[in-house]
């Protein structure tokens, strides 16, 4: 796969340099690209392996990926062209500077710095935000020009980490200085302290011991894919992510144990494996349009997505399978939980590309062989109540899902209005509905209340006697509960939280199955008659029609 990304990443290159020639005067001083081509073609005749290791570096992707889609036009950015083209020159200049090759090139500043992907910053005085300099090898070690005169700069080393156990070692980047080191547009450079430092080298080295005693595979595949982990400030509400651009980097903010270091490392390089497994196979047809159910996501996902999602979340399943008797007493309940919640989300997605037109024959054995490695993890000795939570947390997701992104038909909601003011039972079909997008996301206090109940007891039990639907719900009152959410409708009518916790605590089959079509018809018969239609007698009329 590595050896994939890196002819995808030369052939990137390539184009970007013949694309080029359509902006060269809007490249200003970075407009020569040809030299620096020059410059790398001189540096892989003697050095090859350093010219890979900077093209492959994950920030040269992410790079390459969006110069090329502003110099084709295909997207617009804030980032200048002239600077992100320009960022060519600093390639070629780490490739110089790694091989020992003289040079002297004109390289772009990005937030202050003079940046080299896998060498380090050179940090500017005074960090003028944007611009350009010149940088130059001398026998002496890199001098970095601004107006013709060297600038007192401080040098900031890329920082390299290796961890070694049981005859495996990963070597990676702790990357706190590229700016494109986030997928995103240029960021500036962050530093970590000596005690930052100090924590993600103990953290990945701890988490580095743990999977190689006990997830053997999984640490054979860092070993080979791994290639950087970014940093992410603590209040970064980012757990861990990936790019298609950035093979073999995972961005992740801080960790409180070894074990979240590993899951996360485990999670996020099968993203890195499925983009690179994409650059060479077709395991769908071209969809884009998100409308497929996530279980971990509160938007509708393209076919992509899904297989990415459900790839990606066996490897936590089977994570936390070997896991959960080999983790501390305190932590066993929060282990059995993740097991019982990714293995049902994973089941859930698997069932919902059965039949999937979009999936292609490879694609369709993609999903089945996800299927044989999910029910080789056997949840069925889990603790009783963490699986009647996530049964509870997982239907509620999934209405509030639809409540939010699917649109009924017209004429099943038509039909089943004329139906209940007929007084007669419901004669048509749910119909399938249309995934419409909307913004709407977010945890409701059932499921944040749900969580903490399975997680921290201590703390729930802090909260109770609590008020409205959700405490009565979680006490068993389920006449409380259903009171609750129909006084609730009573004032807010389209609320998608309330419909999906009064199927809950009905145990609705058609609020499962199409809640969208429930509040259609509710609001409706409202519009109708000038009155809406008691909501657990609409609830029990659509239930009597799923059988």
């Amino acid at each position: 796969m590595r050896k994939a990304q890196y002819s995808v990443r030369r052939l990137r290159l390539r184009a970007l340099l013949d694309a080029a020639p359509a902006v060269g005067e809007r490249l200003g001083p970075f407009a020569d690209l040809d030299s620096s081509w020059v410059l790398l073609a001189r540096v892989e005749r003697v050095a090859p392996d350093v010219v890979e290791d900077v093209l492959m570096h994950p920030s040269v992707g992410v790079w390459l990926s969006r110069a090329l889609r502003q110099v084709l036009g295909t997207v617009t950015d804030a980032t200048p062209l002239w600077s992100e083209v320009g960022w060519f020159h600093s390639v070629a200049a780490a490739v110089a500077v790694r091989s020992g090759l003289a040079c002297d090139v004109v390289v772009p500043v990005v937030h202050g710095a003079v940046t080299l992907p896998s060498v380090g910053s050179y940090l500017l005085p005074h960090r003028f935000p944007v611009g350009h300099a010149t940088l130059r090898t001398t026998p002496g070690g890199v001098v970095v020009e601004v107006a013709g005169r060297p600038a007192p700069v401080r040098r900031e080393p890329v920082k390299r980490l290796r961890v070694a156990a049981r005859g495996r070692a990963v070597e990676v980047v702790v990357d706190d200085l590229d700016p494109y080191r986030e997928f995103t547009s240029p960021v500036p450079p962050a530093p970590l302290d000596g005690a930052e430092w100090d924590e993600w080298r103990k953290l990945l080295g701890e988490a580095w011991d743990l999977l190689t005693s006990r997830h053997a595979e999984a640490a054979e595949e860092l070993s080979a894919g791994l290639s950087a982990v970014v940093p992410l400030a603590a209040g970064r509400d980012v757990f861990a992510a990936s790019s298609a651009a950035a093979f073999g980097a995972i961005a992740m903010s801080p960790k409180r144990s070894a074990t979240e270091f590993g899951e996360a490392l485990v999670h996020e390089l099968q993203h890195s494996k499925v983009n690179a497994l994409l650059d060479l196979v077709h395991l769908h047809e071209d969809d884009t349009w998100p409308r497929f159910y996530a279980p971990w996501r509160d938007d509708p996902r393209p076919v992509d997505g899904l297989l990415h999602g459900i790839y990606a979340f066996v490897s936590v399943v089977e994570f936390w399978h070997v896991q959960r008797g080999r983790v501390p007493a305190p932590l066993t309940r929060r282990a059995e939980f993740s097991l019982a919640l990714r293995a049902h989300q994973v089941g859930t997605a698997i069932a919902g590309l059965r039949g999937a037109a979009e999936l292609t024959d490879l694609g369709r054995r993609f999903a089945a062989a996800v299927s044989v490695r999910l029910a080789a993890c056997d949840t069925g000795d889990l603790p009783t109540d963490l699986v009647a939570t996530v049964a509870d947390l997982t239907a509620e997701h999934a209405a509030t899902w639809r409540l939010r992104h699917v649109r009924p038909d017209d004429d099943a909601v038509a039909g089943a209005v004329d139906d209940w003011l007929a007084r007669r039972p419901m004669s048509g079909a749910f119909g399938r509905g249309e995934v419409v997008p909307t913004a709407a996301a977010g945890d409701s206090l059932l499921a944040a209340l749900l969580r903490l109940r399975a997680l921290e007891p201590g703390e729930y039990d802090r909260l109770r006697p609590g008020r409205g639907p959700e405490h009565a719900h979680l006490r068993g009152d389920r006449q409380a509960a259903v009171d609750g959410w129909v006084t609730r409708l009573d004032a807010a009518p389209h609320d998608a939280a309330t419909w999906a916790g009064l199927g809950l605590a009905l145990g609705s089959t058609a609020l499962r199955r199409a809640p969208e079509l429930v509040r259609a018809v509710h609001r409706g018969v409202a519009a109708r008659s000038g009155a809406p239609p008691p909501p657990v007698d609409l609830v029990t009329w659509f239930d009597r029609a799923t059988g």
